[in-house]
């Protein structure tokens, strides 16, 4: 960098304002200065300036480059708008006895998805759908009635809907019913019971089950576990007989929204 003056060589220099014919490359990376001697006016380069300019030179960059790797998310007004309209269908499927709109809609008012959290409906419309056979709703119900959650506590009633979804082949279910009989809850203990809930849900891969399973098996006598197993064994097979038989079943459309 020149330290002195261009025109007569001194070294007596001092800053100088920014005048409005000096262009843009000058303003941004140089420093106007005087001499205090001959008067002359001229640029040099300032290594602050420089350093600036390429830091956010380098940060718009990345953003530009950001927004090209991940695009910006769909507005908050079209996700409302998306709920909304996705609630009122549900609604009205509901309303007319659709159950897997009840399930839905439930889950919606159980997780605060486009509504606010209303653990009383919730319920509400597992037990609708729940007493129409659907699985999913049934196990829902039965945790509600279990936990207190938007209705009155009820470890029997709990016990009545959680045993129709374990039998359907509902791996939580199925894990759920085992801890109630493995420490009864809504019915006197039964660890062969349980051992045999515990069993079934570990066969379809749940760890919390196949764990439960073996804190439970030292507990039981031989015999006792060769019960529930057959038992775990003539469960399976009218869980797959079931599912054929309702694989194979007519099927009626949804009410129409």
């Amino acid at each position: 960098m020149n330290k002195g003056c261009p025109e007569c060589g001194s070294a007596r220099l001092r800053g100088s304002s920014i005048r409005s014919g000096d262009t843009l490359v000058q303003r941004l990376v140089c420093t106007p200065l005087r001499c205090r001697e001959c008067r002359s006016r001229f640029w040099i380069y300032s290594p602050v300036k420089i350093v600036l300019l390429s830091v956010l030179l380098l940060g718009l960059a990345f953003w530009l480059v950001r927004g090209q790797l991940h695009p910006a998310p769909i507005s908050a007004a079209s996700d409302l708008a998306a709920a909304d309209k996705q609630f009122a269908r549900l609604s009205a499927q509901a309303l007319k006895g659709n159950a897997e709109a009840q399930l839905q809609l439930g889950k919606m008012y159980a997780n605060g998805e486009g509504v606010i959290v209303d653990v009383t409906k919730a319920a509400h419309w597992f037990d609708k759908a729940a007493h129409q056979g659907n699985a999913e709703a049934q196990f829902l119900y039965a945790s509600a009635l279990l936990d207190g959650r938007g209705v009155v506590q009820d470890y029997q009633a709990a016990l009545k809907w959680i045993e129709m979804p374990a039998r359907r082949g509902n791996s939580q279910a199925q894990y759920r019913l085992g801890q109630m009989y493995r420490f009864g809850i809504g019915t006197p203990v039964d660890k062969v019971k349980a051992y045999m809930w515990f069993n079934l849900a570990a066969a379809q891969g749940m760890d919390d089950a196949a764990r439960a399973r073996e804190s439970v098996v030292g507990q039981l006598k031989p015999e006792e576990i060769a019960r529930a197993q057959a038992d775990a064994h003539q469960i399976n097979e009218q869980t797959q007989h079931k599912t054929g038989a309702d694989r194979n079943a007519p099927t009626s459309p949804p009410a129409s929204p």
